[in-house]
């Protein structure tokens, strides 16, 4: 699944450099976004969970303080 963002930076960028309605824009990186996806392709990536690192040892000493 594409964010909606990403679409709407697409839209942007069709409107600002190819000078296109901002409405035939969106509805163009819409239907980009969406044969991307299909063909496979990902806009964003999801990113793998970070592993959490184990709790020190703590010494008898150190919980006493």
């Amino acid at each position: 699944m594409t964010p909606a963002a990403a679409s709407a930076t697409i839209a942007a960028h069709l409107t600002d450099e190819l000078d296109m309605h901002p409405d035939l824009a969106a509805l163009t990186a819409v239907a980009l976004v969406d044969r991307l996806a299909a063909d496979g392709w990902q806009i964003t990536a999801p990113r793998p969970a970070r592993p959490v690192a184990p709790r020190a040892r703590e010494t008898r000493g150190a919980r006493r303080l």
